[in-house]
């Protein structure tokens, strides 16, 4: 699969034929992938590339003053391009780089777009709801996400992780697969999981414990999980 990435608009080279025929290769996969209902990890990849893209073109005129320096890399934290003065610059590669992401900008919207539906529609399309008592402690628990297509539901253990980057504050979710279970047994009384989950794992009494409910059979690695992951990122931040 053709991976879109920044490095494809920030080191075009000289041939931007070649570079604009790398990039339609990138974004005709991830066309075919949608409507594939697969969304990950291409949304995310096409997200953050298009929202770099577009900080890039418009700091354009800020860019054009260092013409006489050499493209280093990118900060991806920050959203700026890094340059080298210790180098002789290639004739032309700034403008050649922000061409091609005038020229690229209008193909990647409305891709973006495809797969923000599909993301929307498998997210009306999913429930979240708590198993039993919801403790006060919900940084750590279980997280069960059907899987239609095969007739299991999958058991996560989950854990909330803050980190900080500059003067920002994040959370990421670590996941552990435990055992699958059969999707009418989970569906019918996901209780009788919660206590089978707290007599196996006793470090954690009273688990916030979480179960989707859906009748998408969408790939579930590409899709089904990771809707699941987010909508029970909201859940807890909200």
């Amino acid at each position: 699969m053709n991976t879109l990435s920044l490095e494809l608009f920030t080191h075009p080279g000289r041939d931007i034929e070649a570079a604009q025929y790398r990039i339609l290769a990138a974004v005709k996969d991830l066309e075919r992938s949608f409507r594939h209902n697969k969304l990950y990890p291409g949304l995310s990849a096409l997200l953050e590339t298009g929202a770099m893209l577009e900080a890039i073109r418009q700091n354009a005129a800020a860019l054009n003053e260092r013409t006489s320096q050499t493209l280093a890399g990118v900060d991806l934290d920050r959203k700026v391009l890094l340059f080298d003065e210790t180098r002789s610059p290639q004739d032309g590669e700034v403008e050649r780089m922000l061409d091609l992401i005038s020229w690229a900008l209008p193909l990647l919207k409305p891709l973006a777009d495809e797969g923000m539906a599909v993301y929307d529609f498998v997210s009306l399309n999913m429930s979240l709801d708590t198993v039993g008592i919801l403790p006060m402690y919900r940084d750590e628990g279980y997280l069960l996400v059907p899987d239609a297509a095969n007739d299991v539901v999958h058991v996560f253990r989950f854990q909330l992780a803050l980190f900080s980057r500059e003067d920002e504050k994040y959370r990421a979710m670590k996941t552990v697969e435990l055992p699958v279970r059969p999707q009418r047994h989970v569906l019918e009384a996901p209780e009788n999981v919660k206590l089978e989950l707290v007599a196996t794992y006793s470090d954690l009494p009273n688990p916030a414990t979480f179960v989707c409910e859906t009748e998408l059979d969408f790939p579930f690695d590409a899709t089904m999980l990771p809707v699941a992951k987010r909508k029970l990122m909201r859940y807890l931040a909200s």
